[in-house]
């Protein structure tokens, strides 16, 4: 594409051949003019303009001029020009919203120095646009994607190559996808971001989280616990309605205290009837709020009719089965039973009875043959295992082999080099926070004692690892479900971490949420699903976690499945992840409840099938914080070379938004050459229609 034009002409020869040229015209006409006979004037001038042709002719092979057409192709550098279009665009501050401070500021030059840029605008995904309609193009999405929008860029009829640079323009929110900082860096060219908004927040009340309480009991009170964030209502007070099917049925208020400082705050709920429940949140709206779509969340509770059942056995006496009996006695929603390992114990106990069975460090001598049987069975036919190997163990070679895919150490423990690292992505209910995120795990110490061989590794997901080794994997086997590690020095992360001022929640957290995982009754289902959150906020993808299984109940990989969502279907993006789990996601769903109903086939012969539910709050991600994130745009310049600066002061980088153009490429054309064959045509030519007229005319 040609950007800018030049032409010119420049000529070239052996000039001074044309010193030659008034001679050979004076010798030409004195010729003529001796000549005899006499013929008229008119033939005369044309046998001396003949002469003079050829001979000029002549001297014009000896000059050999050339004249060169010069063509100049110069193109502007290719620059892409992002503007946010998401809903926190809307928001007003000093009584001008954010997408009207960039239409003034295009209208104020700003629209000049971007005009030969290619321009799209972004939300949740981004959108190719036009100069003439981009600000007139409604807000959309309900969330913030700046990574997929820079990936996107150099695709919008571009050449990679060409792409000089890139602005953004926004308030830097992203809240969606993968961190834009990788996107940019691949990108390769300097980015410029003009931020748009304040960093101070405007005056509101945000639901920021709600941390449903564990499984509640039919009958049994419980506690509802939710956070909140205001900014510019310091000493108010605010009415918050916990409604179960539209009636309320707890309230709390609550006086705000320092602006941006997250507030816990804990409501007592009453007794509910057993089965999963919908509660909805709502702190009532303040005057001069920005927004009220982040003061409702909604959460589900499960109500169980009775308690978990649970065995505790363990090999011997330690610090971790301390630690261990001190959690899970804390429990309310389970029934335990601690005891040391004797012989025969497991002839004397009916597991028929139980919910979960637990094996703490018991040695090959305390778990063999015939135990290995029975807990096996009682696994198979839906009972849950948590199984954890130690020092006793480990020093004993291990235990009696058997059909539980375990992690058994062969040789002593040996000390970790670092914490455990979690897996699944933090999303796996064993170990995923109640704020739908993984604990921080990071912060721990090691633990003073991990697997230095194992006998077999099992195959599920793995839970928690030191240096790629297992610590933690949660495995489905048969009917039931187990949870098997490898370690010691548990109950030391508990205590460090109340040493340092860390939350020492993260360890107990993770025992009382296995034992709640494997107490969950899976009947004899071969597709099974768990949403990975119950509450999924306006804007992110609502996702399943699906496991399919044959007809032995080992793992089948290549299902297919047909999904309902509210009694319509509803294709989801479904994501292969191994070993017979798959992935399932729906993006951009509407605020709301949804039952979903899934059935897994394979060449038309049906499976199996699952339903469940989950909602989608309508709280969005755009709503979560408001304010402009300059550190984020900051980032992504810095990343790539770019700059950044406020919407205000973009004058700064008027020469980068806009550079020069480029000499691409001088092209020099021969437009008019003497070329020596058909110009010594032309003289002959010449000399001999000279010759004829001659003759013809009786001159000598």
């Amino acid at each position: 594409m040609i950007d800018s034009l030049d032409t010119g002409l420049t000529l070239h020869g052996t000039w001074w051949w044309l010193l030659f040229w008034p001679p050979v015209l004076w010798f030409v006409r004195h010729t003529y003019q001796q000549t005899r006979p006499p013929i008229s004037t008119a033939a005369l001038l044309w046998l001396q303009l003949l002469r003079s042709l050829a001979f000029s002719m002549l001297l014009a092979l000896l000059i050999a001029p050339i004249l060169i057409y010069v063509l100049k192709q110069a193109e502007y550098p290719l620059v892409v020009t992002l503007i946010d279009n998401s809903q926190s665009m809307t928001i007003r501050e000093a009584g001008t919203s954010r997408r009207q401070a960039v239409a003034d500021s295009m209208s104020g030059g700003l629209g000049l120095a971007l005009q030969r840029s290619v321009v799209g605008i972004f939300s949740d995904h981004p959108v190719r646009s036009t100069w003439s309609n981009v600000l007139g193009t409604p807000t959309s999405g309900q969330a913030t994607n700046i990574g997929s929008a820079l990936e996107q860029a150099p695709r919008w009829g571009t050449e990679r190559q060409r792409l000089h640079a890139a602005v953004i323009i926004s308030d830097g929110r992203h809240n969606l996808g993968d961190h834009p900082v990788a996107a940019a860096q691949e990108l390769g060219v300097p980015i410029y971001a003009l931020g748009v908004g304040s960093a101070i927040p405007p005056d509101d009340v945000q639901l920021v989280s709600v941390e449903p309480p564990g499984p509640m009991l039919s009958g049994h009170p419980a506690v509802l616990r939710i956070f909140l964030r205001q900014w510019g209502f310091t000493g108010r007070r605010a009415q918050i309605d916990v409604s179960l099917q539209d009636s309320v049925v707890a309230s709390e208020v609550r006086w705000f205290a320092d602006p941006g400082v997250l507030e816990q705050v804990d409501i007592p709920l009453p007794p509910m009837p057993a089965g999963l429940q919908s509660l909805s949140i709502r702190v009532a709206s303040m005057e001069g709020e920005v927004t009220h779509q982040n003061n409702v969340a909604t959460t589900l509770v499960q109500v169980r009719p009775h308690r978990l059942n649970v065995l505790a056995v363990t090999g011997g006496a330690s610090p971790d089965f301390a630690f261990l009996h001190r959690t899970l006695a804390a429990d309310s929603s389970l029934t335990i039973q601690f005891f040391t390992h004797e012989r025969g114990w497991i002839d004397n106990v009916d597991l028929s009875d139980l919910d979960v069975l637990i094996l703490h460090d018991l040695s090959r001598q305390q778990f063999g043959a015939e135990t290995a049987r029975r807990v096996e069975e009682f696994v198979q036919t839906g009972g849950g295992l948590l199984f954890l190997a130690g020092d006793r163990q480990a020093n004993s070679g291990g235990v009696a082999s058997s059909g539980l895919p375990l992690l058994v150490p062969t040789r002593p423990l040996k000390s970790a080099s670092g914490p455990p690292v979690i897996g699944q992505h933090g999303q796996h209910p064993a170990i995923r926070h109640t704020d739908d995120t993984g604990s921080d795990w990071s912060r721990l110490p090691p633990l003073l004692g991990m697997a230095s061989a194992l006998e077999r590794p099992a195959e599920g997901p793995v839970l928690l690892s030191v240096d790629s080794t297992p610590v933690a994997m949660a495995v489905t086997h048969g009917q039931g479900r187990l949870i098997t590690t490898v370690g010691s020095g548990f109950w030391r992360l508990d205590l460090l971490a109340s040493g340092v001022g860390e939350t020492p929640q993260t360890i107990r957290r993770f025992w009382r949420q296995s034992v709640q995982w494997l107490g969950l009754p899976e009947a004899t289902r071969k597709v099974r699903s768990t949403p990975e959150q119950a509450v999924v906020k306006h804007g992110q993808a609502a996702q399943l976690q699906i496991e399919v299984f044959d007809e032995l109940m080992q793992p089948f990989s290549n299902a297919d499945f047909n999904f309902t969502l509210n009694g319509e279907i509803h294709r989801p993006t479904i994501q292969r992840l191994g070993a017979g789990r798959y992935l399932a996601s729906w993006p951009n769903l509407v605020p709301g409840s949804y039952s979903y109903e899934l059935s897994a086939t394979s060449q038309d012969v049906v499976l199996g099938d699952d339903r469940g539910e989950f909602s989608v709050a309508v709280q969005t991600l755009e709503m979560s914080d408001q304010r402009l994130d300059e550190e984020m745009l900051q980032q992504i310049a810095q990343a790539t070379g770019g700059a950044y600066r406020s919407l205000a002061r973009w004058p700064e980088l008027a020469e980068k938004l806009s550079p020069p153009p480029l000499l691409d490429r001088e092209t020099k054309h021969a437009a008019i050459e003497v070329a020596q064959s058909w110009w010594l045509f032309l003289i002959i030519g010449g000399l001999s229609i000279e010759w004829i007229l001659r003759k013809r005319w009786g001159l000598l």
